[in-house]
């Protein structure tokens, strides 16, 4: 997601760019390709934290940041005319906690203040009726909605990429090319890094860093500051009383973010054939940067458990598919983005680790790094507090080296 909004914004401005995308695996065999394609904003609670964080300009900055990635894709989706399942539909987080409920209802009331504007994208639900009508158990105590999509982020990512090829004979895609090092230098003379890869290297102006929760395995400075966690995913379908798949006959007309705890939760999509994919988001994953496995306390709670918690409107689900997918978190909550502030890495830009939220994260930080490298004005909407700069690296080593 990040290197396909970064190559079409820099081709945009700079058609005659020679661009050259390297990837270890195949083309979006990653964390874009793995995921749900939930295209929705975090939950308001988070505002307090965010409002305590960054206060409350840049907070505001980054809840409508999030937000506008609905309107973009959806926007990039139809100018392209992509066929990548999108369904714009009301995102809804589901509670099952008073106290968390409480507290984002109260966050939500708090942001008004601030920004009525953004505070409207949030409907509350807390009638019976109006939950039931959302698919909502009797146990859960409250809904809050918002606009969102769902999309299958790897046709997204593979029609653009393909259109792109088309348009432009010089941007290059090869996969299965996995980088050893990066050779950079300071020194007046050295106009180009040098990318070492298992086929041979490739001299660059400018290098980018787009690996996510890989991203310090080629930057160990950056290596303490961002944690890669895996995510357990599964496909799921309805069954009959017989134990047979059985016909769709409803439409969910929401996606949802099933809510046990502020910071515990599973999200859930629908697909165009009736097929959910949920993804267990928080409890029971692992600090790893290996996907090529799967983590049995979290994959066990969606066979089980999410059955249990949600309305299918059937008697039974069954698993057709499970995997997992890495996602990548930094100590302060935003993304890296930016020139490397160290030296000796003059050529190199970072674009990674949007804490788990990539879908509405990846796609305009890609945009705002283009503007970077180009030397462009960077618009006041995009969050400050995710350029990578020496301040913000100097705070990070000073909280690692308490720990």
């Amino acid at each position: 997601m990040t290197s396909v909004s970064l190559c079409r914004s820099l081709l945009a401005t700079r058609p005659e760019l020679n661009i050259t995308v390297l990837d270890a695996r195949g083309l979006c065999a990653g964390a874009t390709g793995r995921n749900g394609g939930h295209v929705k904003a975090v939950s308001p609670g988070v505002w307090y934290e965010r409002k305590k964080h960054f206060g409350v300009k840049e907070a505001l900055r980054i809840m409508a940041y999030e937000h506008s990635h609905v309107d973009y894709i959806a926007e990039c989706v139809r100018e392209n005319n992509i066929d990548c399942d999108l369904h714009l539909v009301e995102g809804l987080d589901v509670y099952h906690d008073t106290s968390i409920y409480s507290n984002a209802v109260s966050a939500l009331e708090d942001l008004r203040k601030y920004d009525p504007s953004l505070a409207s994208r949030y409907t509350v639900y807390m009638a019976r009726e109006e939950l039931d009508k959302r698919n909502c158990r009797p146990h859960v105590v409250g809904a809050i909605g918002m606009p969102a999509a769902t999309c299958w982020p790897y046709k997204f990512v593979t029609f653009l990429f393909a259109k792109m090829l088309k348009a432009h004979s010089s941007l290059n895609i090869q996969s299965t090319t996995a980088v050893t090092a990066v050779l950079d230098s300071d020194v007046d003379d050295a106009d180009t890094a040098v990318v070492r890869t298992d086929r041979g290297d490739i001299r660059a102006r400018h290098v980018v860093h787009a690996t996510n929760c890989w991203v310090g395995d080629l930057l160990p400075k950056l290596r303490p500051f961002v944690s890669p966690v895996r995510a357990n995913v599964q496909r799921q379908v309805p069954l009959s009383m017989e134990g047979k798949p059985a016909p769709i006959t409803w439409r969910a007309e929401n996606s949802f973010w099933l809510r046990y705890a502020e910071h515990d939760y599973d999200y859930m999509v629908q697909r165009p054939d009736g097929a959910f994919i949920i993804v267990r988001a928080n409890t029971g994953r692992r600090a790893t940067s290996d996907d090529s496995t799967m983590d049995l306390h979290s994959q066990t709670h969606i066979r089980g458990t999410t059955p249990l918690l949600f309305d299918f409107r059937v008697p039974a689900m069954q698993t057709t598919h499970a995997w997992s997918g890495l996602v990548a978190f930094t100590l302060d909550g935003s993304p890296f983005v930016g020139q490397l502030p160290f030296p000796g890495r003059s050529h190199q830009w970072v674009c990674a680790a949007y804490q788990g939220i990539g879908m509405v994260r990846a796609f305009r930080t890609a945009q705002l790094l283009a503007m970077l490298i180009l030397g462009k004005e960077v618009p006041t909407d995009y969050p400050r507090s995710m350029f990578l700069t020496t301040d913000r690296v100097r705070k990070f080593n000073g909280e690692v080296s308490k720990l």
